[in-house]
């Protein structure tokens, strides 16, 4: 039992430590946004401040659930609150792999001169880098908070089954992205506007365009998820075949 104790301790101070990591690359981020803008003298990009903190959600929903699962409360309030929490969990998601999508911004932003080399222009790659850094942030951000959920459903229904669940919440939020990017949803508008949001994704599937556009970002973007979190998954794994046994 003490063995079992210290164990759990040790895997909270490894998540604990993954997320202060997250978190100071995060920071990051908004230090170089503020750095552009004081340089340029243009107030650009502070839709990343929001972006940033909806992309943490899926994380904190991710702890609570945890906490929910450990918790002495009574077994009818337990399944509410890990319903509630679940379904939070699930439709803000997406939002952490949504900022892949934010890499168009430094060529809709930065004033692109087609008469001369504009990348050896280093403010340029100031822009793209802040993206490249917000994008690749984003994507650990969602790696992290499902592996932490996934690991929730392995201990109740199994590996496997647990593995079907992470495969469909990365289709799932590949669509949630588009539906983002293309149609402008938010995830709240899931909660506010139910109804408005079936409706629109109902005639999308019956509109020949739009599943033109749908299928192969959808499609990619879930097989960039996908092939991502195998991989970190895989390193977990390896870690753990690796580690001395007591």
């Amino acid at each position: 039992m003490m063995l079992r104790s210290l164990k759990d301790i040790n895997h909270l101070f490894v998540k604990l430590m993954m997320a202060m990591l997250l978190f100071i690359a995060s920071m990051f981020c908004l230090g170089l946004g503020h750095h552009i803008r004081y340089t340029s003298g243009r107030q650009i990009y502070m839709f990343l401040n929001w972006n940033l903190f909806l992309a943490w959600l899926p994380i904190l929903f991710a702890f609570l659930l945890e906490w929910i699962m450990v918790a002495k409360i009574e077994k009818e309030l337990r399944i509410i609150l890990l319903t509630a929490t679940s379904i939070l969990w699930l439709l803000f998601y997406p939002n952490a792999a949504y900022l892949l999508t934010d890499l168009l911004h430094p060529f809709a932003k930065y004033h692109l001169d087609n008469t001369y080399r504009f990348w050896m222009d280093i403010a340029f790659w100031y822009h793209l880098l802040l993206f490249f850094s917000v994008a690749i942030v984003g994507l650990f951000i969602g790696i992290f908070s499902l592996f932490l959920v996934q690991e929730l459903v392995r201990r109740v229904y199994g590996y496997g089954r647990s593995w079907i669940f992470a495969m469909l919440v990365l289709g799932l939020s590949s669509f949630g992205i588009y539906l983002g990017r293309f149609i402008r949803w938010n995830s709240w508008d899931a909660i506010m506007h139910p109804k408005s949001i079936l409706k629109q994704v109902l005639t999308m599937f019956t509109d020949i365009e739009e599943l033109r556009r749908m299928v192969p970002f959808t499609g990619i973007l879930f097989l960039i998820l996908m092939i991502s979190y195998s991989f970190i998954y895989g390193f977990s794994l390896l870690g753990r075949i690796q580690s001395p046994r007591n």
